[in-house]
């Protein structure tokens, strides 16, 4: 998807001013221990300002980032946010890809490399994340993902969580054979998070 000029320029700064001022951040959450069935409640390290939410007018759309796998890295994508440490990233080339692999030890990707990712239903209940080219994370490392969800909230009732959703299949509770792998939410914040071992696409739904 093509950006206007505007918004490129929006999203560039976004990102800059993301690793500059989140840098200094933790890649550690604070959260209780995970519930599979449902998100526990949890304190967000992450909440997107209001700016970062209109992303002057653009919220869905594709965006791409270049990551140097090497370091630590922490990147606003839109009113969302993805928090990479270093040598986090598997080789894209060795490492394998597929539930088999996901707790496997890989040697870490050490080239720069692009990161494409499309954001789709940013204001709706069920805003989702697709990440490409699929990747998985060395096992030792906590990779975060936090996608705001403006319409999350603790009244409703229902049982929000950040579900992984294959291509072409059915979005999966991943939790529900990795507790390590639960949904956290923030409700005064409006931002699903948790750790992610792998990269295809999330979404928040209930």
């Amino acid at each position: 998807m093509y950006l206007p000029t505007k918004a490129r320029t929006a999203l560039r700064f976004a990102l800059l001013a993301g690793a500059a001022v989140l840098g200094a951040c933790s890649s550690e959450v604070t959260s209780p221990k995970a519930t599979p069935l449902h998100g526990n409640e949890a304190t967000s390290m992450f909440v997107p300002s209001a700016a970062a939410k209109a992303l002057i007018g653009v919220v869905d759309g594709t965006y791409t980032v270049v990551i140097d796998p090497t370091i630590d890295q922490q990147f606003n994508l839109g009113p969302n946010y993805l928090s990479l440490p270093a040598n986090s990233i598997c080789n894209l080339t060795t490492s394998g890809y597929g539930a088999a692999y996901w707790d496997a030890s890989c040697t870490p990707e050490s080239t720069k490399l692009m990161l494409t990712v499309i954001i789709k239903n940013a204001a709706s209940d069920n805003p989702s994340l697709d990440f490409f080219p699929a990747m998985r994370f060395n096992p030792a490392k906590s990779v975060q993902l936090f996608i705001y969800a403006p319409k999350v909230n603790p009244a409703d009732g229902k049982k929000w969580l950040m579900k992984y959703c294959p291509d072409g299949g059915t979005c999966i509770n991943e939790a529900l054979t990795d507790p390590s792998l639960g949904s956290n939410i923030d409700y005064a914040n409006n931002v699903l998070f948790r750790r992610v071992k792998h990269f295809s696409g999330y979404t928040v739904a209930e």
